[in-house]
């Protein structure tokens, strides 16, 4: 007989790959996993959600209803249902294992590496296949791109790929110039001081 955290983690499995299989037959598992790492990072910041889950004292439909205000009107029925059905049959607890273990399963689903990649303004799609074939030249692999927009860098591009970081940002740039400017202008002092 398995020991309750390995029942536990049974039915998060169950349920992730519930959420994975709904959303591969409707194509839309960029999008869940976008509304789901939403709500992961909600979850996150409300502590008191997860106690409030596991309280006996409260109805499943008060609960459901909880969690479907914190996901919002704009996430798609696949993750709305998926994620009731679980807090309806008393898992609410669960969420943030069943989350998680959803990541891993899409993951190896793509059988990808994940490339974060930040620009200052939205690409083009012929653009963002350009940058999806260099990465994946680069990686040696496929890439997944995650992609996200940032006026802060002011042009070009960041990428997290892996534990690497490429920062081909026009703010990354005039950092470096500054501080080879900086740098240059010690070593003139450094040699004048000499002198």
């Amino acid at each position: 007989m398995p020991k309750p955290s390995d029942a536990i983690h049974v039915v998060i499995q169950g349920y992730a790959s519930s959420i994975l299989s709904v959303a591969k037959s409707e194509g839309l598992i960029d999008q869940v996993e976008a509304e789901l790492t939403a709500l992961r990072e909600a979850l996150s910041g409300h502590h008191d959600l997860i106690p409030f889950l596991k309280d006996s004292k409260v109805t499943a439909e008060g609960k459901r209803k909880a969690i479907v205000e914190l996901m919002g009107d704009s996430v798609s029925p696949i993750t709305q249902y998926q994620l009731s059905l679980a807090v309806e049959q008393g898992r609410g607890e669960l969420l943030p294992g069943i989350i998680d273990h959803f990541f891993s399963l899409t993951a190896e689903s793509r059988k990808k590496i994940t490339a974060k990649v930040i620009t200052a303004v939205p690409l083009s799609d012929p653009a963002t296949q350009k940058i999806e074939a260099t990465l994946s030249e680069l990686a040696g692999e496929a890439v997944f791109l995650k992609m996200s927009v940032d006026p802060e860098i002011l042009g070009g591009i960041t990428v997290h790929l892996g534990d690497r970081i490429i920062d081909g940002s026009l703010k990354g740039q005039l950092g470096r110039m500054r501080e080879g400017i900086s740098r240059k202008i010690l070593a003139e002092k450094g040699r004048s001081l000499e002198n």
